[in-house]
C-alpha cells in the first residue's frame, strides 16, 4: 500500500516528466485597449472605472512579469487586427517586424507606443506546412521582398503592439524571443459561431506543430470582449454585452469548454467582440494536454468603456496531491 508521501512523489515526477516534454510553457489572454496600455489618459471621473482601467493595466504588467519567468524562446501572438485574409488564417513570413500605436484618447504624438520584433521567419513557415496537412484555410504573407528576407519591417498594428509591449516591450525578453503572428481572418466578424468547430481543431493542430519543436513557446491571444456595453459607443447598446463577458470569464477561470463555445457563442453575434475566435482556438490548443495539466487564473475582466477587456494567464500546473 503506498502512503501518501510515495503518492507525492509518483505524481511529482509525472508532472516533471509532461512537462519536460512540453514546448508550449504557457499561455495569456490580453487585451489591446488603449485604455489597459495607458490609463492616465483615461477622460474619467468615476473613480470606479478609473480603478478598473488601472486594474487592467497592472493586470497586463503582471503578465508581462509572468512572461519574463518562462523566458520562451518565441512567442506566438494571435492577432483579431493584423493583415487579414478575408478566409484564411494567416502566419507572417517576415524576419522583423515594427508598429506602432497610441492610447485610446492621447495620439500619436505624444503618446507614441513602439515596438521592434524580430519574427521567427523559421517557426512560421514550419507551422503554414505543418497545418497544411490538415486544412487548406491556413497560408503565409510576406511583403518587401521575398518571404523572410524584407527589406522593410513587416507591419504590427495595435492588436499586435500592445500585448507585447507588455511582454516584451518593456523587458529584456525583447532582445532574445522572437515572435510568431498568426492573423485571424476576415470572416471572425460576421461568421465567428460558424467557425468554432473550425477554431477548435486547428487550436489542437497547432498545439501538435508547436510540440514538434525544439523551441519553448509562450502563447498569446490578443483580444477584448464585447463591444456594446455603452449606448454612446461606436456600436451601440446591446444586452448580450454583459452576459458574453461574464461567459468569457467563467471560461478564462475554468478552461470548461462549455463557457465559451456554448454560453458565449449565445450572445458574441450582438455583443461583438473581436477576441472570441481566439479565445476559442485556444480552448483547442490547451485541450491537447489534459485539462488538467493548466491553471487557469482570471486576473481582470472589466469594461471601463464601452469594451471589455480580460487579462488571464494558463500555466502547466505544480506537482502535488489534493
Amino acid at each position: 500500500v503506498y502512503d501518501r508521501s510515495m503518492i507525492a512523489i509518483v505524481v511529482a515526477l509525472a508532472w516533471l516528466v509532461a512537462s519536460a516534454e512540453s514546448r508550449v510553457v504557457g499561455a495569456f489572454v490580453m487585451p489591446h485597449g488603449g485604455i489597459a496600455l495607458d490609463p492616465n489618459h483615461f477622460p474619467t471621473n468615476n473613480h470606479t472605472l478609473l480603478e478598473e482601467a488601472w486594474t487592467l493595466h497592472n493586470a497586463c504588467v503582471a503578465v508581462g512579469k509572468e512572461v519574463v519567468k518562462l523566458q520562451p524562446d518565441v512567442v506566438v501572438i494571435s492577432t483579431p487586427h493584423g493583415i487579414a485574409d478575408l478566409n484564411a488564417f494567416l502566419f507572417y513570413l517576415s524576419d522583423h517586424g515594427y508598429g506602432t500605436t497610441d492610447t485610446d484618447n492621447c495620439q500619436c504624438p505624444p503618446c507614441c507606443y513602439s515596438l521592434n520584433v524580430a519574427l521567427d521567419f523559421d517557426l512560421s513557415q514550419k507551422l503554414v506546412n505543418g497545418l497544411k496537412v490538415f486544412t487548406s484555410n491556413v497560408s503565409g504573407v510576406s511583403g518587401f521582398g521575398e518571404p523572410g528576407q524584407g527589406a522593410l519591417p513587416f507591419p504590427l498594428g495595435w492588436g499586435e503592439v500592445i500585448p507585447l509591449h507588455f511582454a516584451l516591450g518593456i523587458t529584456d525578453l525583447n532582445q532574445t524571443t522572437k515572435v510568431v503572428v498568426l492573423s485571424q481572418p476576415s470572416r471572425r466578424y460576421n461568421h465567428s459561431v460558424s467557425m468554432i468547430g473550425e477554431l477548435l481543431k486547428l487550436g489542437s493542430n497547432i498545439y501538435e506543430v508547436l510540440e514538434s519543436t525544439t523551441e519553448t513557446v509562450a502563447v498569446i491571444i490578443s483580444g477584448d470582449l464585447a463591444h456594446t456595453h455603452l449606448p454612446s459607443g461606436p456600436y451601440g447598446y446591446s444586452n448580450a454585452s454583459e452576459p458574453f463577458d461574464q461567459a468569457c470569464g467563467k471560461w478564462a477561470s475554468t478552461l470548461d469548454e462549455k463557457f465559451i463555445v456554448n454560453d458565449a457563442a449565445q450572445y458574441v453575434d450582438k455583443a461583438l467582440s473581436c477576441g472570441y475566435t481566439g479565445f476559442v482556438m485556444l480552448q483547442g490548443m490547451l485541450s491537447v494536454q489534459d485539462l488538467g495539466y493548466w491553471t487557469p487564473h482570471l486576473y481582470a475582466n472589466y469594461h471601463p468603456s464601452y469594451y471589455g477587456m480580460m487579462v488571464a494567464s494558463f500555466l502547466p500546473a505544480g506537482p502535488g496531491v489534493e
